[in-house]
């Protein structure tokens, strides 16, 4: 199974730090996926197709770049990428194409927030899925990420203690709770979330 290694993130250093992570260098990481701040971009550890028919920058491993040996540890205790959102024209078409470059098909195609809603396909990369949404007459993106944290109030709580614009906790169209942060922080989706309890 292919996974997502790294992930390109726009903005600046200033702007995730105030959401609570530890940037050096421009880097930091979360569980097994290395963030490279400046543009939104992906790489992964294995593909079997050219990514440029994605239409997403792609990040090339560069084990020796600074923050490669970095912990993973932040204020916000983050644990690791939930899932990044990938924007495309044309579904059918991304499907084939991502399939073609992961070498697996999506976990699953459907329509999450009901027949009004837009169709997605989900593809597991590793501890991250990649929430692919037919998104019209947009151009492919990627278009956001949620993070995954084991107490979204202390989350929240660091994220503000750093001075980042973020919402309160909320419950989740996908159980658990999810807290956002403003969108004009850098221009993307971005998310904080938290497992649904289990029974």
């Amino acid at each position: 199974m292919p996974n997502l290694t790294r992930l390109g993130l726009p903005g600046d250093e200033q702007a995730w730090a105030a959401l609570g992570f530890t940037v050096t260098g421009g880097r930091f990481r979360i569980g097994h996926v290395e963030c490279v701040v400046g543009a939104a971009a992906w790489g992964f550890d294995e593909i079997h197709a050219a990514p440029a028919e994605l239409g997403v920058p792609y990040l090339e491993s560069d084990s020796g770049a600074p923050g490669s040996e970095l912990d993973g540890k932040h204020s916000n205790a983050v644990s690791f990428v939930d899932h990044v959102v990938y924007w495309v024209p044309d579904l059918d078409t991304a499907v084939t194409n991502l399939s073609a470059v992961l070498g697996i098909p999506p976990r699953r195609r459907f329509f999450p927030r009901g027949p009004e809603g837009p169709e997605m396909a989900f593809y597991r990369v590793g501890e991250a899925f990649i929430e692919t949404v037919g998104a019209g007459a947009r151009p492919p993106a990627l278009s956001g990420v949620a993070f995954m944290s084991p107490d979204l109030d202390a989350t929240v709580a660091a994220v503000r203690a750093a001075g980042g614009p973020i919402g309160d906790p909320k419950p989740a169209v996908q159980g658990g709770r999810i807290a956002s942060v403003w969108h004009g922080h850098v221009g993307w989706g971005i998310a904080f979330m938290e497992p649904k309890p289990r029974n």
